[in-house]
């Protein structure tokens, strides 16, 4: 536990160095960093042999977060739709496949994607946040909201689990997560955004406010969005017949193991504030009146 915590404040601190240069390169490079470690722990995860697929599926998970964060601009110069970029590097992973059938199965091309396209793109919706903020403290918050969606509900689950967890949530799929910390999770997810926002409100913003109903009702969608990706990533490796996707956060495990919360809650994030754009209602934040 000692080494769990020790990890855990360490990456705290990590990502309290990304909200204090939030405007700065430093967190797209983080993301691309962490992107290219996800896609080879969950190609490794897999068991995938065709060591051009996986050189491929790193090299794109590289590429995709700048793409995304660029992409009015190169889309302009480029004038070739994305999806047609797509296709073809759809159609690569496939001719990797043929190329090296005798060890590769249908499925890693579908693994492929997951590591090269929908882990990464999810992580490059983080620095992507910083458009929906008109103010840069609004963009720190932003950040503070979808971590605390992913982690606070995290560790809010793991010690009421540990100290009051009585029932099961899912035995066959994650034993050690109870009723009970997933009930814990949530409540600590909405009292920790609620804690933030008021504090935002009250000493760092100044045209802008934030909704702290909307806060309260969607941090519980966030921590339960959290939860379903945590599931959902224990599901995987336990097809695998794998502990943990990596050894790179000492007492957490890899990448993936930090991150799968996040993979979901960062695009669930970024889906409201487009939301919020397009149909012009304060459900997280608005002007100050």
């Amino acid at each position: 536990m000692k080494v769990r915590i020790t990890t855990g404040l360490s990456a705290g601190l990590l990502a309290l160095a990304g909200l204090i240069w939030i405007e700065t390169p430093l967190v797209l490079c983080l993301v691309v960093g962490f992107s290219v470690i996800a896609a080879h722990e969950i190609c490794h995860a897999v068991q995938m042999k065709n060591r051009a697929m996986i050189a491929v599926s790193m090299a794109m998970a590289a590429l995709l977060p700048p793409v995304l964060a660029y992409w009015p601009a190169i889309s302009g110069r480029l004038h070739i739709p994305a999806l047609l970029l797509l296709l073809g590097y759809l159609l690569l992973l496939l001719a990797l496949m043929l190329a090296q059938f005798d060890k590769t199965r249908c499925s890693h091309v579908l693994y492929a994607l997951l590591a090269s396209l929908l882990v990464p793109g999810a992580l490059a919706a983080i620095p992507m946040l910083r458009g929906f903020a008109p103010e840069k403290n609004l963009a720190v918050w932003l950040l503070l909201f979808t971590l605390c969606g992913a982690w606070v509900t995290d560790i809010f689950a793991l010690f009421v689990g540990v100290k009051f967890g009585r029932h099961k949530l899912a035995p066959h799929i994650s034993p050690k997560k109870t009723v009970e910390g997933a009930v814990g999770g949530l409540v600590g997810c909405v009292l920790m955004n609620l804690g933030f926002a008021l504090l935002f409100n009250r000493f760092f913003l100044e045209q802008h406010k934030i909704n702290l109903l909307g806060v309260a009702l969607l941090s519980l969608a966030a921590g339960v969005v959290s939860m379903m990706g945590d599931l959902a990533a224990s599901v995987l490796k336990r097809n695998h017949g794998v502990k943990d996707f990596g050894k790179i956060f000492p007492g957490h495990g890899g990448v993936m193991d930090r991150f799968d919360s996040l993979v979901l809650v960062t695009p669930f994030v970024y889906a409201l504030l487009q939301l919020q754009q397009n149909l012009g209602l304060p459900i997280l934040f608005g002007p100050a009146l």
